[in-house]
């Protein structure tokens, strides 16, 4: 029989070991917090002492010594109060108040209470050395103790937040977390204050709220004060990052003027999370609608086109444009046939069908987009007619009557100068014997019967005069057609000429409706019988790079295609999470991730002044991170986007921007008050002030430059 004393003792052992890793574990993380707060309160970054603070600012005295001891004090320039002693000049107490680290942004100067003596000591010294090739602290003109009093100055600060060792209760551990407020001050308790660099301005700079997705971090820039001072070697020179789940299913804005950074940072965001794919991480899908053709194409101002990554991973970056190029063969056209297939049989189903007529009901589309900002009725009337398939066209009659106005709409569109290399126009079969017998009385309509017959139909030309005809034999009250339609009615109790017919050919009533259609001519290609829509969202699919190229095209048809894709993305997205897919883990999947990125946005976006909510841009602006859809636009007016669009983004990149009216806009979000003095003053290409998600204060930033891959150089 088993001893139990035996039994108590090797339970006693193991929960003595439990106890001991935890007390490792927890010496481990103390250690780290520790670490890090030691590479924040360095002793050589010392640079002055808290004069005053409230829960909003703080006032620091600083000394000319001591910022040339850390190398200067810009404006924007983070510092660190605390009454923590560095280098462990006394053991830390982990729960102590002085281990909190107090964040600061120094905003400008402050006057100190003796200012207006120091004023009168520098102008008596200024004075004594106006006769002089020397400065006024040069060459003995001024006693030391002057110089030591005068050079004091203060510093006016905003208060960021607090970072603090928490102790978190589920595993014991100590972490450094940051809250964006103080719990308390002091009036009569000093704090040092220092000014990080290194290590411990990099644990500040990149402090994430959303530690878990360290994984995703990609480094997009360094640190940059200043745009007079870029030393890339200089202690406050750390790199940024940013997580890549902050643009994931988020919205992210880039404002400035031209050639100051935004489509390099959004090149670089792009290369970065496509990069991703390269150590085993997610195939994100990324479309860039590029108005410009920047990104698909090399040009003199940029190092190089992004479509150049295709050399870093073959075939994951597709370019669809309007045109071919040599230099990129595998360019896909973004072009449809405005025609569509052939009808089916008589019999076929609803589906086959749409199969059949998927580029033309495209087309009709596109046309109803462009027509739109027509007024006249006859136009509207063309643009409402819906050429979908009817649910009972498997019936001999209704397919008859469909058919027929298929074959009326090419005829129009023809008219209007859209090319056909397909076999000629077939309308045997549409037009009874008794309608046709009418169009014989007719000087007009009377060459047409003999082509209503013949299986070998007339030619496209032929079929356009055709559509012309009829509308004006139709509403030509003294023809033959009066007749015939007055015993049709009798008979049926309809028109002949049903609303749909009627609709058509009434776009033939003014000009301006075949010109407005002819508008459309540039997305036509009768030698393709492909969605490309279709094709953009299956390279989405497969987590590709995508690049709209609209370079050619005309403003009012990029708007409408991009529009276009954007209801496409939306919709297939909203299926994929209103019917999720079970993951392995057991839980239900989101929908893969897309990120759009929108290139002059005030081209795309709905204005400041809009209200109208139930556009695609305003829905993924604020339903896009439910459906896992991040947009990313730029553009050089913020007053240009649409309130609700701006009310809903979370990352925000600003360079230059020259108007006040502009930056007041900005001072509506966040802590952007803080810059828009330089915002307006610095125009620095690539000079970004960043403020992401996951990021709880504003960083200045200086943007790496993107440089496209080589064949030479891109090897994984």
């Amino acid at each position: 029989m088993e001893d139990p004393s035996k039994s108590i003792v090797v339970q006693d052992g193991g929960l003595a070991l439990a106890q001991a890793q935890q007390a490792h574990r927890e010496k481990a993380a103390a250690a780290r917090v520790v670490s890090i707060l030691d590479d924040i309160v360095r002793p050589s970054r010392l640079v002055g002492d808290l004069i005053s603070m409230d829960y909003e600012t703080a006032e620091v005295l600083v000394h000319d010594s001591m910022k040339q001891g850390v190398g200067g004090v810009p404006h924007g320039c983070l510092l660190i109060a605390t009454r923590m002693k560095p280098n462990g000049e006394q053991e830390i107490s982990l729960g102590s108040p002085d281990s909190h680290l107090i964040l600061l942004r120094v905003l400008g100067s402050s006057r100190l209470p003796n200012d207006i003596e120091m004023q009168q000591k520098r102008l008596d010294a200024a004075k004594r050395a106006s006769d002089s090739p020397s400065n006024y602290d040069e060459d003995n003109k001024t006693d030391t103790l002057t110089l030591h009093q005068i050079r004091y100055a203060g510093a006016h600060c905003r208060i960021l937040g607090t970072f603090s060792p928490w102790l978190n209760p589920a595993s014991g551990l100590y972490t450094l977390v940051y809250g964006s407020d103080i719990s308390n001050f002091y009036a009569g308790q000093g704090m040092k204050i220092y000014k990080p660099a290194n290590r411990g301005l990099d644990h500040i700079v990149n402090y994430t709220t959303a530690p878990e997705r360290i994984e995703g971090r990609i480094e997009i820039g360094r640190l940059r004060y200043s745009a007079s001072a870029d030393d890339q070697a200089a202690p406050e020179s750390v790199p940024v990052q940013m997580t890549t789940s902050d643009i994931v299913a988020k919205r992210t804005a880039l404002f400035g003027m031209t050639r100051t950074g935004k489509s390099n940072t959004v090149k670089t965001i792009a290369d970065a999370v496509f990069r991703l794919r390269l150590n085993g991480g997610p195939a994100v899908a990324q479309l860039i609608i590029d108005p410009e053709g920047e990104y698909a194409n090399e040009n003199a101002q940029d190092s190089g086109a992004i479509r150049r990554l295709n050399e870093v991973s073959e075939g994951d970056v597709v370019v669809h444009s309007l045109v071919e190029r040599k230099d990129d063969p595998t360019r896909r056209i973004m072009k449809i046939n405005f025609y569509g297939g052939p009808p089916p049989p008589q019999g076929s189903d609803r589906d086959t069908y749409d199969e059949a007529l998927a580029s033309l009901h495209q087309g009709k589309q596109i046309i109803n987009d462009r027509l739109q900002a027509e007024s006249g009725g006859y136009v509207q009337a063309f643009a409402s007619t819906d050429l979908s398939t009817p649910r009972d066209v498997s019936d001999p009659a209704s397919r008859t009557r469909y058919v027929r106005a298929i074959f009326l709409y090419r005829a129009i569109i023809h008219e209007a100068g859209f090319s056909m290399s397909g076999p000629r126009a077939v309308a045997k079969g549409l037009f009874g014997e008794k309608i046709r017998k009418a169009m014989a009385e007719d000087d007009t309509m009377k060459i047409y019967p003999q082509y209503l017959t013949d299986t070998a139909g007339m030619s496209w030309h032929q079929s356009a005069a055709f559509a012309r005809s009829l509308a004006k034999w139709i509403s030509d009250r003294g023809s033959s057609y009066k007749s015939f339609n007055d015993d049709y009615r009798s008979r049926r109790g309809e028109d002949w000429h049903d609303d749909t017919v009627r609709n058509l050919l009434r776009i033939f009533e003014n000009t301006r409706g075949i010109q407005a259609i002819r508008e459309c001519r540039q997305w036509h290609d009768p030698r393709q019988n492909h969605d490309y829509i279709q094709r953009i969202l299956d390279d989405l699919a497969e987590g590709r790079l995508v690049i709209l190229d609209q370079a050619l095209g005309s403003p009012e048809m990029n708007e409408q295609s991009a529009e276009q894709i954007m209801w496409r993305i939306f919709t297939r997205q909203q299926h994929a999470f209103v019917n999720p897919t079970l993951g392995a883990d057991g839980n239900f999947e989101k929908p893969p991730p897309v990120i759009v990125y929108v290139e002059e946005a005030h081209t795309l976006l709905p204005r400041g002044e809009e209200r109208d909510t139930r556009r695609i841009w305003p829905r993924i602006a604020k339903e896009g991170a439910k459906f896992n859809i991040g947009l990313v636009y730029s553009t050089q007016e913020p007053s240009s986007v649409q309130t609700n669009i701006l009310t809903n983004t979370e990352n925000w990149f600003l360079s230059y921007l020259n108007s006040s009216d502009e930056t007041r806009q900005l001072d509506k979000y966040y802590d952007f008050a803080d810059f828009t003095a330089s915002v307006r003053r610095t125009n620095e290409p690539g000079f970004i002030r960043m403020r992401t998600y996951s990021s709880p204060y504003t960083i200045p930033v200086q943007i790496h430059r993107f440089g496209a891959p080589s064949r030479a150089t891109s090897t994984p």
